[in-house]
């Protein structure tokens, strides 16, 4: 039986809203995140610049941020892709352009054990938020964390993709199956990608229930 692996986005797709986003707009010490958010969607500035001059200009100490980060609700349905996985011996693994210590203490707020995670870095000095980006491909010129090099270490594996955003679409162009809603559909409709759309996370496992009992009927068929 062909093995699979599930990459999944974090912001918007696991979490309810845009947590990063949330954390700049609440944290900024002024407002010129906004031009830089407007600059990186029309594509002036790379993913890296715009987190990094974002991060930057960030005001709050670990503790506030992560008080803070605590309060974000995730798609309840999360855990049940989490069963899925499991039940099918499927790899699912968070791949963000979020940071780690955030999505790790959201999951843990919600007693959710923590499937691997490849995502930005965060150090703190006082008030001082310093970003690392331990995943950045020299060869990628927009993003900040490469998402799709991680799919080099499953080299024969069925790959399923499921995002949202404009930082997918390097490894949604790239996967076998791609579930996407927001930017990251209208991205694959104009670049002719087939996708499954969602609204959910109950979406998704829906759907690939459905696929695996239709695999399982085949093979003993």
């Amino acid at each position: 039986m062909e093995k699979t692996v599930l990459f999944i986005d974090f912001d918007n797709t696991i979490s309810r809203g845009d947590v990063l986003d949330s954390v700049i707009e609440t944290f900024s010490r002024s407002t010129r995140w906004s031009h830089w958010q407007t600059e990186w969607r029309e594509n002036r500035i790379s993913t890296l610049e715009c987190l990094r001059l974002q991060v930057g200009d960030l005001e709050v100490d670990k503790k506030t941020l992560l008080d803070f980060v605590r309060r974000v609700p995730i798609d309840p349905d999360f855990t049940r892709l989490q069963d899925w996985a499991a039940s099918t011996q499927t790899e699912l693994i968070i791949v963000s352009d979020n940071f780690d210590v955030i999505i790790r203490e959201i999951l843990r707020e919600q007693a959710i054990v923590a499937p691997p995670i490849f995502a930005n870095a965060l150090a703190f000095e006082g008030r001082r938020v310093m970003p690392s980006f331990p995943y950045r491909s020299p060869t990628c010129l927009r993003c900040a964390h490469c998402k799709a090099s991680h799919f080099a270490r499953y080299k024969g594996y069925r790959i399923l993709y499921v995002g949202d955003g404009l930082s997918d679409t390097c490894p949604a162009m790239r996967a076998d199956r791609v579930f996407a809603k927001d930017s990251l559909a209208a991205y694959l409709v104009a670049h002719d990608k087939r996708f499954t759309g969602f609204e959910n996370l109950g979406d998704v496992v829906q759907s690939l229930a459905t696929d695996s009992v239709g695999l399982r009927s085949a093979i003993y068929s």
